[in-house]
């Protein structure tokens, strides 16, 4: 009787990786996902938070979150991928748990914090994994964006109804809950890059800090001005038309399309190199701002609405796909990570301190003006990144 090798594949082993990289994504962005469940929870809960409180909880997280994945990312090439996945959900999972039972404001904000320092591990560590591991980074972070639209749906019926019924104490025992079912799947992680992996990650890298600072820019502002026309949706589609309920549906039903554009991303990677997509949900987005902001019709809004779904989920793979194409050993990929976190956090600041001044004329404008420096930005990073791959290869 022959022995049959216990070993596994090549092909089984990314595989392994891919499922615990999504899974360690997940768990890293379920707060930010659900953040709007989040401060409604605490308002209407035991703690009777006021909007400024609730609001300044929910910021100091996705603050933490952010601030640990940017200072890990230089780290992340040397740390062990499974020991610090596993002890970064403990320390979230942990600090879930106390929050249901945490009795005062400052108590919260603490457990928050310490939840933010586990989240933002493995969101880094999610987006460092594929960067330096996946001979086609842009194709696994398109599967990231597939299973955040088609999970969308399921969390927002349940985070809705769970916390209308229980609150905060629901949502966030919902989001321990969600913690503790992915958490053995972090497990099929290495501890350590294979050597095939390591070869992977050993091409063209880009070591110039301005050209990383310019990509971190890049998604910081294509980011912030998505996150300030999806802040004020509601309030648009009032001024086209139509009431909260209907607003609510047009957001469920975009959500559902928007999978479409992960699909696209997902089966398009770099067929047609990375220019033309770029280019192409740059454009598109300055149009849906000003469908948004200036056509007061509802038909437009809908429209508008359900298009930048679509590129929000179409954009998300390309930017952190660039990331990893500067630098295959996964550090600007996990920075990448961070700013996408801020510009997430100041997108409703910069809407609502533009709304506020000038209306949604300017906003529009501004969000053009910013779209069109995020493509230049992007742009140069990415012939910048071209230029030093030619290089490596003139040299090889």
């Amino acid at each position: 009787m022959s022995s049959i090798s216990a070993k596994p594949t090549a092909s089984h082993r990314r595989g392994m990786l891919v499922i615990g990289a999504i899974s360690a994504q997940v768990i890293g962005g379920l707060f930010a996902q659900m953040s709007p469940f989040v401060v409604a929870g605490l308002m209407g809960g035991r703690l009777e938070l006021s909007e400024r409180e609730a609001g300044l909880v929910t910021s100091i997280e996705l603050l933490t979150l952010a601030i640990t994945a940017i200072v890990l990312a230089p780290l992340l090439p040397r740390l062990p991928y499974r020991r610090i996945c596993v002890a970064a959900v403990a320390l979230t999972f942990l600090a879930q748990v106390l929050s249901i039972l945490a009795s005062g404001w400052t108590a919260l904000v603490i457990l928050r914090s310490i939840a933010g320092v586990g989240e933002g591990a493995l969101y880094a560590l999610s987006l460092s994994i594929v960067a330096s591991c996946a001979n086609n980074p842009e194709k696994i972070f398109g599967y990231f964006q597939v299973v955040w639209a088609v999970g969308s749906v399921p969390l927002f019926s349940a985070g809705g109804e769970i916390t209308a019924a229980y609150a905060d104490r629901g949502i966030f025992t919902l989001l321990a809950g969600i913690t503790l079912a992915l958490a053995p799947l972090l497990l099929l992680l290495p501890n350590n890059r294979s050597p095939e992996d390591k070869s992977v990650g050993s091409e063209h890298q880009t070591s110039s800090s301005t050209i990383g600072a310019m990509l971190l820019a890049g998604i910081f502002l294509y980011i912030a001005v998505a996150a300030a026309l999806y802040a004020f949706s509601t309030s648009m589609g009032k001024r086209a038309g139509l009431d909260t309920v209907a607003v609510g549906y047009t957001l469920t039903v975009a959500t559902l399309v928007g999978l479409a554009g992960a699909a696209a991303a997902t089966a398009l990677n770099v067929r047609w190199g990375r220019a033309l997509p770029i280019s192409a949900f740059c454009f598109t987005s300055a149009v849906v701002a000003v469908m948004l902001c200036l056509w007061q019709n509802s038909t437009a809004f809908v429209i508008a609405v359900v298009l930048a779904a679509i590129l929000w989920y179409f954009s998300l793979p390309y930017l952190f796909g660039l990331a990893a194409a500067i630098d295959r050993s996964g550090r600007w990929a996990a920075a990448a990570g961070s700013a996408y976190l801020l510009g997430y956090a100041a997108g409703p600041f910069l809407g609502g301190a533009v709304i506020a001044s000038s209306g949604y004329t300017f906003l529009a404008v501004v969000v053009v003006a910013l779209t069109a420096a995020s493509w230049v930005l992007l742009m140069v990073v990415l012939n910048r990144s071209m230029a030093g791959r030619t290089g490596v290869l003139l040299k090889a």
